[in-house]
């Protein structure tokens, strides 16, 4: 049976959540991709169902002209979403890649990280190899120029993460327009790297390694303040000098992905471990309203649409 679409023009302040049903007995990554579409207060509006998709859908970012970006990092591929139409395209040309962690630079330019990094294919599912060897990703940093051609292919320092597989899986460029920020998801360190020089800098801070000194996500609030996930709480941190500016705190553990809310007093984030999407407010960490997706390991991408 055919899944319904009911998602609808997007409108501002609508919440976008990547949350793929797992339904493969034999992958454990492989499903029916889904994107679900909820107002500010995470009232549920509709539903996109991605048959492009096999794997996980995750990487959501919106460009300057509205359009919502998305990936499936398993088969290389990514994703355009027209938000008048709900209309689902591939985009052609970039590098055969496990390419998420999208960026625009001023002159039109994107930065893609690389989400996955190792010599061989993962425990459970099967991601598309980038070589005769078997090698599934090298945690690159991808440039492409206002013209839409490859301009730069770096290799930044990435950690591998908890499971020892996973490059760039976060990044956020700063208002310099060429310094990128990132993480390897369950590393201890969030990196910095040049995207006009390419070279590796210093990194912005490291934590103490172990569980505690886990990172996940970053992100931007409207008013530019920047987020760093932390699995039970959300960081927010001086982009240059990498010091903690305030904590809000999170019930539980597993809150992985972040976005931003449009009034600058909340933010929306996705628990990876219980497939909870719930909208916090900052001063206190209140939870202000939740949906429980009921299902693990799926949930993401969450962001909200900026008109």
């Amino acid at each position: 049976m055919a899944h319904e679409k009911t998602m609808q023009p997007f409108e501002k302040g609508d919440v976008i959540v990547a949350c793929t049903v797992l339904n493969n007995p034999d992958d454990d990554h492989a499903g029916d991709g889904r994107l679900l579409q909820y107002d500010a207060d995470l009232n549920e509006k509709g539903v996109l169902w991605i048959k492009e998709t096999t794997h996980l859908v995750n990487g959501l970012s919106f460009a300057p002209d509205g359009t919502l970006w998305a990936f499936d990092q398993h088969i290389h591929m990514a994703l355009n979403i027209d938000p008048k139409t709900c209309a689902v395209s591939v985009v052609d040309g970039l590098a055969a890649r496990a390419l998420s962690s999208l960026n625009f630079m001023a002159d039109g330019s994107m930065i893609f990280g690389e989400h996955l990094c190792s010599d061989a294919n993962l425990p459970g599912t099967h991601a598309n190899p980038i070589n005769d060897a078997g090698a599934i990703g090298e945690g690159k940093i991808f440039k492409y120029g206002p013209d839409k051609k490859l301009s730069g292919e770096y290799k930044p320092e990435t950690q591998g993460g908890m499971a020892g597989f996973l490059g760039v899986t976060s990044a956020i460029l700063l208002p310099d327009d060429r310094t990128l920020l990132y993480v390897t998801e369950t590393s201890n360190e969030v990196r910095r790297f040049d995207a006009v020089d390419g070279k590796q800098l210093d990194p912005l801070v490291v934590y103490p390694e172990g569980r505690e000194g886990f990172v996940f996500f970053l992100a931007y609030m409207p008013d530019g303040r920047l987020m760093l996930s932390r699995g039970a709480k959300v960081e927010f941190l001086d982009p240059q000098t990498g010091d903690i500016l305030h904590t809000m705190p999170q019930e539980g553990f597993g809150w992985a992905v972040i976005g931003g809310a449009l009034d600058n007093e909340h933010i929306y984030s996705g628990n990876f471990f219980t497939g909870e999407v719930a909208k916090f407010k900052i001063d206190g960490g209140e939870k202000v309203a939740s949906v429980a997706l009921n299902i693990e390991r799926a949930l993401a991408g969450v962001i909200q649409y900026p008109g």
